[in-house]
């Protein structure tokens, strides 16, 4: 069984973007700003009580959130901007990562890792990232 830790939204500005989510909806800074190594991103958790939102924004062109979104602009949305990943939480990640390959799904394991991610296409296109319970 899996429950909702947080989710992302890959933002162009993240300042704006922190400081939209903060007049518009009233969220606050869970925080401080971060840099996470293994995506090659910047990020800020937003939230109140347990709902917890992170915005992410790509430092460069080469990584993984500024490929997708260079692919997703479009008029109406000239930098790319949206959803990028939900992550879950269950009791065992590994059970759950079986489950998906059993099925058919894809999944990414990296050795010595706690999480794993299940491809965007085993889930109708939403990147998920699985988490050990905490």
């Amino acid at each position: 069984m899996l429950s909702l830790k947080n989710y992302t939204v890959a933002v162009h500005n993240l300042d704006e973007a922190v400081e939209n989510h903060a007049d518009r909806f009233g969220m606050q800074k869970v925080g401080e700003r971060g840099f996470n190594d293994t995506g090659k991103f910047d990020f800020q958790a937003m939230g109140y009580g347990n709902t917890t939102l992170l915005l992410l924004c790509q430092p460069t062109d080469e990584s993984p959130i500024a490929k997708l979104m260079s692919e997703r602009r479009n008029d109406f949305n000239p930098h790319g901007e949206g959803m990028y990943l939900i992550a879950y939480e269950t009791d065992d990640v590994d059970a759950f990562c079986d489950q998906v390959e059993e099925n058919g799904g894809r999944v990414t394991r990296i050795p010595g890792a706690a999480n794993a991610w299940v491809h965007p296409t085993s889930s109708n296109f939403v990147l998920m990232e699985i988490l050990p319970k905490s």
